[in-house]
């Protein structure tokens, strides 16, 4: 057997491999098995945050739906002080997928917040559905602390929806 053919038989064989590595992610999704590795993984959320603020940034947590915000708050805020990058991610409740929250600040001294949708269709969890919206926040920069104990850039109150189309990354 010559070599071109055993190279051709080799890209068809890999061909083949992705193809079904893609066909077993997407059944995975589907079948919603990849929610239970997030606490292993993390999510689209984790990810992208753990980008902005840098590998040597300061990691405040997570806080759940109904966890105490104080810790994590307070280590924002200390590290806002001292002007390294942090970040801090608030879960929030949501009706049919999971919902957070979060401040970035970047190692270049940038303030963001983050929102996080783990599916904005309504299916509860997807691993290719999941979407991160990054705002920057205005400056001068303050972070507020709300009554729920989580920081924000932009009010010290929560804010209510107009309707239920606005978007509003805590309105609880």
């Amino acid at each position: 057997m010559d070599v071109p053919v055993k190279r051709r038989r080799r890209w068809i064989l890999w061909a083949f491999v992705l193809i079904v590595a893609c066909f077993v992610l997407l059944l995975a999704d589907l079948m919603n098995l990849p929610y239970h590795l997030v606490p292993v993984i993390g999510d689209a959320m984790d990810w992208r945050s753990h980008y902005l603020a840098g590998l040597s940034s300061v990691n405040c947590g997570r806080v759940t739906v109904r966890g105490d915000a104080a810790a994590a708050t307070q280590c924002a805020l200390q590290a806002q002080a001292r002007a390294q990058p942090f970040r801090v991610i608030y879960n929030i409740q949501g009706i049919d997928s999971i919902v957070a929250g979060g401040i970035v600040r970047t190692p270049r001294g940038a303030l963001l917040a983050m929102s996080y949708d783990s599916c904005p269709y309504g299916c509860g969890f997807s691993l290719l559905q999941q979407r991160v919206q990054v705002a920057p926040c205005p400056q001068p920069y303050h972070l507020y602390v709300n009554p729920k104990g989580r920081i924000n850039c932009f009010q010290p109150q929560l804010s209510y929806p107009r309707n239920i189309m606005s978007p509003n990354a805590e309105p609880y």
